[in-house]
């Protein structure tokens, strides 16, 4: 568990000069094999390219730090911990309380101000919460909108402020939805990207991976199968699983975090029993990757 997770945001040794280099050096090589004068311009161009994703990063850089060392001092004295450090650009945006059931997480009891594990009922942009470390509680008022963002299916590269690059989310669809309205937990209909809603859930999960009961591996197959649910081919499905296997999170593979400590105070819809100190529930070992 890590209630205080490191902040890297490196400058230059990231993802986005990582794809960039790759890439050029992908042009570089055909170049060389199918046609050579083409190589100094490739060349000549890897420097505006370069820019265009250095720059975005660059400027307003030390503002950007300077906030999120504010915000995650702040979880701290509110929740006891802070969440992993999410740097955007945070494109896409919900303003309800979205809700998925999964059996997987039964007996999980996780509270914090963007994720709710409770049950077997994650709860993403629950509400603006009243927490009492003291008395080891917390509420929500979950009539209240507030907005939740995130980036969809990552890697995501803004390029000069005009446009933003990476993994596509593909095509837009219906798509049925769990959400809380009016204190009951009812349907909607989203018309959104075909991987929205398990990228965003995944990024939620991912997010409090450091201290959620929820381990990476379960994290990444629910990400699975709901892209199968929402209708993506499965083998661009096993695709984007493997990339998140893979890449995503990789010093918390074996991180097993016990229930959360608070007791949550707020009726949630489908929970009869009274709030009460929760136990630990996550099994003994990690699901094999």
């Amino acid at each position: 568990m890590q209630p205080r997770p490191p902040l890297r945001r490196p400058l230059l040794r990231h993802l986005d000069n990582l794809l960039v280099t790759l890439l050029g050096c992908v042009l570089v090589a055909l170049a060389w094999v199918f046609l050579p004068l083409a190589i100094r311009p490739l060349l000549l161009g890897a420097i505006p390219v370069y820019l265009g994703v250095l720059l975005p990063r660059c400027i307003g850089r030390r503002e950007r730090l300077r906030r999120v060392a504010e915000a995650r001092q702040r979880s701290i004295e509110q929740w006891g911990f802070c969440s992993r450090d999410r740097c955007g650009p945070w494109i896409n945006y919900i303003d309800f309380p979205l809700v998925r059931e999964d059996a997987v997480f039964g007996g999980r009891f996780f509270y914090s101000e963007w994720l709710v594990v409770h049950d077997g009922r994650i709860i993403i942009n629950p509400g603006p919460a009243n927490v009492d470390l003291i008395a080891g509680t917390v509420s929500y008022d979950l009539a209240c909108q507030r907005t939740y963002a995130w980036d969809g299916c990552s890697p995501k590269v803004p390029f000069y402020w005009i446009a933003t690059f990476g993994t596509p989310d593909w095509w837009d669809h219906l798509e049925p939805v769990q959400c809380l309205r009016h204190g009951q937990q009812k349907q909607r209909l989203m018309f959104w990207p075909v991987a929205h809603h398990a990228s965003l859930v995944h990024d939620a999960l991912y997010q409090f991976l450091n201290v959620a009961p929820v381990t990476k591996a379960e994290a990444d197959e629910l990400f699975h199968r709901m892209l199968l649910e929402a209708g993506m081919p499965r083998p661009l499905a096993w695709v984007y699983y493997r990339a998140v296997v893979l890449g995503g999170a990789r010093d918390l593979r074996q991180a097993r975090n016990p229930n959360g400590t608070l007791r949550c105070l707020t009726p949630l819809p489908g929970d009869p029993t009274p709030p009460q100190v929760r136990t630990p529930a996550l099994p003994e070992k990690l699901p094999m990757q």
